[in-house]
């Protein structure tokens, strides 16, 4: 079984990215911006996963609500990680506290293959990829559907069925490139075809 796992996409979050982006559409207005964003972030869900057979899954704090950005199917799923956002924004000893990465992965059921985006790629996002990869699952981070969304919809390249949207390679700088790669190196959750 195939399954995609979006980490998060609470109103804090998602309104956080609206706001913080909505400048390059200045004259057209914030809405225009989030019914843009919302509207190619499920697209990109739907199309890149549900379609092609992935169960689709909405992690969230708990007690928390999703965003209304997302549009929920029939077989979707929201799940709660067994923290609250308070506890998991409450530095404690120097270090914000997380959500058990093996109960969000059991929650998921008997899988092969996970996909994971949401919030934040360097963050949690890596932290259950990391997990999941640890456990023998085929695992990949959609670059494009983390907070890195609000600036890849503006690539020239952009495309809602494939990712990675961005070719590291096109840049004609090998250094740039090897840059990039460097931070991948020992995560292969993040390896993406270029």
């Amino acid at each position: 079984m195939k399954s995609f796992v979006f980490l998060y996409p609470i109103p804090e979050y998602i309104d956080f990215e609206i706001e913080n982006n909505a400048w390059k559409y200045e004259k057209k207005g914030k809405d225009y911006f989030k019914n843009r964003y919302g509207a190619l972030l499920n697209k990109c869900i739907d199309v890149r996963y549900r379609q092609k057979g992935f169960n689709i899954n909405y992690a969230i704090f708990n007690g928390h609500k999703i965003s209304d950005i997302i549009i929920l199917k029939e077989h979707d799923k929201i799940f709660e990680v067994g923290m609250d956002f308070k506890t998991h924004t409450t530095e404690s000893n120097g270090k914000n506290p997380y959500p058990d990465n093996d109960l969000i992965l059991d929650q998921l059921g008997n899988i092969k293959a996970l996909r994971v985006a949401g919030f934040h790629i360097w963050d949690c996002v890596n932290k259950l990829a990391r997990r999941a990869y640890e456990r023998g699952l085929d695992t990949l981070v959609d670059e494009d559907l983390t907070e890195l969304f609000s600036l890849i919809i503006e690539y020239p390249g952009f495309r809602v069925e494939k990712y990675p949207s961005y070719n590291p390679r096109k840049s004609g700088d090998n250094t740039l490139f090897e840059e990039f790669m460097q931070e991948r190196k020992d995560r292969p959750w993040l390896w993406q075809k270029y």
